[in-house]
């Protein structure tokens, strides 16, 4: 069986996440979360989207699975105290149509993480516990759920 992670969680489970989405027009959405910037929404070019500064889906999921494991692997350090001296990833994803419909085939993120000579293994076991706690990475499969109101305006 595998090890059980202590996570230094400050509050206890479960946490509880909330997202609003404006429509704008058109194609067009603002995505707000309290008091964080709202992020202008849209289509990406590859679904006829023509105003590429807004944040597409497509995107968002891809820029959460890079942000989760590097936030993982923050978390994770604090036991282990690895001096972090930089951190940049570029993250990649494919869409493909299946017999299941359009679906994420593949995922990849590549990171360059910096750190002292004297903790370079180190610092890249614990990325790769990084990658294995990572939220986003093990709920990429998981179902969600439509609890939906449709009225008339």
């Amino acid at each position: 069986m595998g090890e059980m992670v202590k996570w230094p969680v400050p509050q206890p489970f479960p946490h509880h996440y909330e997202v609003n989405l404006t429509w704008k027009g058109g194609e067009a959405s603002e995505i707000s979360a309290g008091p964080r910037p709202v992020l202008p929404g849209g289509p990406p070019a590859e679904f006829d989207g023509t105003d590429e500064t807004r944040w597409s889906p497509e995107h968002l999921v891809l820029a959460a699975l890079a942000q989760c494991l590097m936030l993982t692997w923050v978390s994770l350090n604090k036991r282990s105290q690895i001096p972090l001296k930089g951190w940049e990833s570029k993250g990649e994803s494919v869409l493909e149509k299946t017999k299941e419909g359009l679906v994420f085939t593949s995922f990849k993120l590549s990171v360059v993480l910096k750190t002292d000579a004297s903790r370079v293994d180190e610092a890249r076991r614990l990325l790769d516990g990084a990658k294995k706690y990572c939220i986003i990475a093990n709920s990429l499969k998981t179902a969600p759920t439509l609890d939906a109101v449709v009225e008339a305006a």
